[in-house]
């Protein structure tokens, strides 16, 4: 069974127990390397063509308007195709109460059909939001499975949480 981890993760400015904190790694990219580490997956970072702001209010207007107007930025050499994984962990920050457009971008981009999703994400208030809901729907022909949500400030002290999800 062939398993990915693909994550989009922001560094720079990102809010932390409601203080803006500086992140030369971005909490979800900690967690995606875990869980890499954990199952030997392939690993494959998402990034835009534009990177977004470093300062969290600018990255915040950004993905605001990415969201309003439905706009997805381009990836950065995307995957030729999914087709050999059985399993793929998708990974992201909860941006204003789901996930930010670089994920619908990638998502709608592969056929999913037949695979297992595990999503996970980061967050500093309220776990998925309603992003997991929208993964179901916008992946109706894959196998989504119960998510992990990690608070933000917990990233480094998360490995047995991420141990068990995997392991189910």
């Amino acid at each position: 069974m062939k398993q990915l981890v693909v994550y989009f993760s922001h560094t720079g400015e990102n809010m932390i127990n409601y203080q803006i904190k500086v992140l030369t790694k971005g909490n979800t990219e900690v967690v995606a390397e875990k869980i890499a580490a954990l199952t030997g997956a392939d690993f494959f970072k998402i990034q835009p063509t534009v990177p977004y702001p470093t300062t969290y209010i600018d990255c915040n207007n950004v993905s605001r308007v990415e969201n309003e107007t439905n706009r997805c930025p381009d990836i950065i050499n995307p995957l030729a195709s999914i087709a050999d994984y059985d399993v793929i962990y998708i990974g992201f920050p909860i941006w204003h109460r789901s996930f930010p457009a670089i994920i619908s971008k990638f998502i709608r981009s592969y056929d999913f059909s037949g695979k297992t999703v595990m999503p996970f994400c980061t967050n500093d208030e309220g776990g998925f939001g309603t992003a997991e809901m929208e993964l179901r729907a916008i992946l109706r022909n894959s196998n989504v499975k119960n998510g992990l949500a990690i608070h933000g400030s917990k990233v480094h002290e998360s490995d047995d949480v991420i141990a068990k999800w995997v392991i189910k």
